[in-house]
């Protein structure tokens, strides 16, 4: 059974994954920040895995019911929706469970997100009869700035929020 606080805190980076896409457009930097993604990975690295895979799976496809973004067609909502289970499961399994280092773990997360990025795009642009290995390559590129981003916050975000949760923790053991 998931702790209250747990779910609370799913609720919270489902919120965030929500909200900071819209902020991010709002002030025209669009999606090659990615970011969605940033609370989906936060929860896998500090989550129960099925509380950051709903926080990764529910984001797009609520994201895409209220505002449209990402779209049905093309089909981007299903990509980032695929994406957003490798963003919180490869946290939660490579950091949480194998204990793997934070570094080693982002680069893996990101390196898997990626390939199913392209892979993705590829089978897609097949039904879509579009060329795929361009439009993949396009996207791969386009989500660099948002990369960058990523290994710049995630790792100082999560080392300081693990930290606080567990002096919470120990202080709640009293």
């Amino acid at each position: 059974m998931k702790s209250p606080a747990e779910v609370l805190i799913g609720g919270l980076f489902l919120a965030l994954a929500l909200a900071l896409p819209v902020a991010f457009h709002l002030v025209g930097l669009g999606s090659a920040f990615l970011p969605m993604f940033f609370p989906i990975m936060v929860a896998g690295y500090l989550l129960p895995l099925r509380i950051s895979l709903v926080v990764g799976l529910a984001s797009p496809l609520i994201s895409a019911l209220l505002t449209g973004m990402p779209p049905f067609y093309p089909p981007i909502v299903f990509i980032m929706m695929t994406e957003g289970v490798v963003l919180a499961a490869l946290p939660y399994l490579l950091y949480q469970k194998l204990r793997m280092n934070l570094w080693l773990s982002l680069a893996l997360t990101i390196i898997g997100d990626r390939l199913v990025l392209l892979l993705s795009i590829i089978i897609i642009s097949k039904w879509l009869k579009l060329p795929g290995v361009v439009l993949g390559l396009s996207s791969l590129i386009k989500g660099l700035p948002g990369i960058i981003l990523i290994f710049l916050t995630i790792p100082p975000l999560v080392l300081k929020l693990r930290e606080k949760i567990t002096a919470s923790a120990f202080l709640n053991q009293g």
